[in-house]
């Protein structure tokens, strides 16, 4: 398996990029997200659903109805969260994950996705005879966390959302070779404004991966943004309309993209279009942009990765991250348990 894909469900917004430009090959293991313990992935019950959408489905243990959780991997596409959806599943959610673009079915590359394709899955499982329909959550990972925020604001089955470094407005898609391309997202067959690579940002990586210094593509999204103020403000999703609690977790040393900032945006925009309910953020210390994966201790956390010719910083320390995933998953658990009065 190509260890890219490996960091799975909670990888980050150019890994597949720098990956082409740097020619790593599939046999280069740049590290792996935690595998779940046995425990959790052979207590759920999953299958492959085909239709009304694409991705994997599991179902907890006993009779009756459950909460419900739809799961949106990053940008590496394909069916991303399987194993998250077998965790949850676990605890007592019917959830599925949901491949909105890579894979045949969908759309080829993460340009103009159409937001009906998380919508149909929400749909779906909202449902379902097995489903209480007033506990259905969302939840989406880095280019997810975007997606599952926009799912959330056009859906109003969506009682929760839980954002793992997300971006509460449309960045730009990603086009053939992972390059950046055009808008995100679409509704209705249009494509929804969103904000652009600034074109010296862009340059500025571009001679950083050439210098062979370390890089950090958050540089680039924070210029991007500080020079697309009125972009940014025509990109945000209507955050207000979403019918349940946000959770918003970032990492304070995000080297990806700065998901403090875009979390904070998130909590202002809701709490200034008086969202009436109790919306939070957590943002953890010296944390990287994929600390969720250390939940096997410092030596599970991936801080940066090497081929040889640059180095990519995703952020935080061994510590941080190990800390700080050992803290997110009740976090994230508490707070549904809230949000549905569990």
């Amino acid at each position: 398996m190509d260890c890219i894909d490996n960091l799975g469900e909670y990888l980050g917004m150019n890994v597949r990029a720098v990956a082409v430009i740097a020619g790593l090959s599939a046999s280069s293991c740049l590290g792996a997200a935690a595998p779940e313990s046995p425990s959790v992935a052979s207590a759920a019950k999953c299958a492959s659903v085909n239709t009304p959408y694409v991705g994997t489905l599991c179902l907890p243990a006993g009779p009756g109805r459950h909460p419900a959780i739809v799961l949106f991997g990053g940008s590496q596409g394909g069916d991303a969260m399987s194993k998250t959806a077998a965790r949850f599943a676990e605890h007592g959610y019917v959830a599925t994950s949901v491949v909105y673009f890579g894979t045949e079915g969908s759309p080829e590359t993460l340009v103009e996705v159409p937001v009906e394709i998380g919508g149909r899955a929400v749909q779906a499982l909202a449902h379902r005879a097995d489903v209480e329909a007033a506990h259905l959550a969302v939840m989406g990972s880095s280019k997810g966390g975007e997606y599952a925020l926009l799912v959330a604001s056009t859906y109003p089955e969506v009682k929760a959302v839980v954002g793992y470094v997300p971006s509460p407005f449309s960045w730009f898609g990603l086009g053939e070779r992972s390059m950046p391309t055009g808008c995100a997202w679409s509704r209705a067959g249009r494509p929804l404004a969103c904000v652009h690579q600034d074109h010296a940002a862009g340059q500025a990586i571009w001679a950083q991966m050439q210098s062979r210094e370390p890089v950090a593509f958050r540089v680039s999204y924070e210029a991007s943004r500080a020079v697309q103020a009125d972009a940014v403000r025509a990109a945000f999703f209507p955050l207000e309309r979403i019918a349940g609690p946000v959770l918003c977790l970032a990492g304070d040393d995000d080297q990806m993209w700065n998901s403090r900032a875009q979390c904070e945006l998130a909590m202002t925009y809701l709490h200034e279009h008086g969202h009436p309910y109790p919306d939070r953020m957590i943002s953890y210390p010296d944390a990287g942009h994929l600390f969720i994966i250390a939940d096997r201790g410092p030596s599970s956390a991936l801080n940066s990765v090497h081929d040889g010719s640059f180095e990519m910083l995703f952020g935080g320390t061994p510590d941080a991250d190990a800390a700080a995933a050992a803290a997110v998953w009740p976090e994230i658990y508490a707070f549904l348990n809230t949000a549905f009065r569990r």
